[in-house]
């Protein structure tokens, strides 16, 4: 892969990819080159077989994504055609991670903030130090969030709790992000890299066959039922029961052992 902004890393550690928000003097805000960077990365991890699971988490412990880079605005939205082109390419990575194939987990520690909310809405899973912060300035920002990022958040919480959040541009503590199911897991900021990197390795262990045919199912029931591929999901269904890995479930169990899973 190819980054050019300096403010992405990416690293592989066994079965699972890094993507990192690196712009710490900006507590991680989203600044121009990242989402390119960022898009890079994940269409490298997406074809490489030896990736599981993928985990994004901010540089350092202070900021998973602190927002916008407001300062950046001056260039980046400066008129209707840069802001338009600036929407592009953030629901272009959007896409981009919602229709990964493989588990993708946000790491969050510090500030959640903004955009770096709506970028971890687009995770299947959302681990949180402690001390996390959550929210969405909009209301003092004088802007109307997008529909796509609303839609991720009211799925996830639901209209009124997502008002509450929109209404004021609070921000939440980890144990009420929790309780509204924002977030999967609260962790000690000292235990959440650990903690995150053994559950990756669980689901990396798994079969990929199966969770990717998961991912899939439970993203088209938030569909009307016109609106499903039921051609897709009958073949993922079909090539799971025809896999090896199906075979080596059944072995497995038999000779009790840990089957070992080769996603095809």
């Amino acid at each position: 892969m190819k980054l050019t902004s300096g403010l992405i890393g990416a690293e592989v550690k066994g079965p699972i990819g890094w993507l990192i928000w690196d712009n710490p003097t900006k507590l991680n805000a989203l600044s121009p080159g990242m989402y390119e960077d960022a898009l890079s990365v994940i269409a490298d991890y997406a074809a490489d077989p030896a990736v599981k699971v993928v985990v994004m988490r901010g540089a350092g412990r202070k900021a998973f994504i602190s927002g916008a880079d407001i300062k950046s605005f001056e260039t980046t939205r400066a008129n209707a055609e840069t802001t338009r082109l600036a929407r592009e390419r953030s629901a272009e990575l959007r896409r981009k991670l919602l229709d990964l194939e493989k588990p993708l987990i946000a790491m969050i520690y510090g500030y959640c903030l903004g955009g770096g909310l709506g970028m971890a809405l687009n995770a299947d899973l959302r681990f949180a130090s402690s001390d996390a912060q959550f929210g969405i300035p909009a209301a003092v920002r004088g802007a109307a969030y997008g529909l796509d990022g609303l839609k991720q958040l009211v799925d996830l919480v639901g209209p009124s709790v997502a008002k509450d959040i929109m209404f004021s541009a609070r921000r939440l503590q980890s144990d009420e992000a929790l309780r509204i199911g924002l977030i999967n897991r609260v962790v000690d900021a000292e235990e959440l890299e650990d903690v995150t990197i053994t559950y990756a390795q669980t689901l990396a262990a798994n079969a990929p066959l199966s969770i990717r045919a998961s991912k899939f199912f439970i993203d088209q029931l938030g569909l009307e039922r016109s609106q499903r591929d039921e051609a897709r999901m009958d073949a993922m269904q079909q090539e799971a029961a025809n896999s090896e890995d199906f075979k080596e479930a059944t072995r497995s169990f038999i000779e009790k052992r840990k089957p070992v899973f080769h996603g095809r």
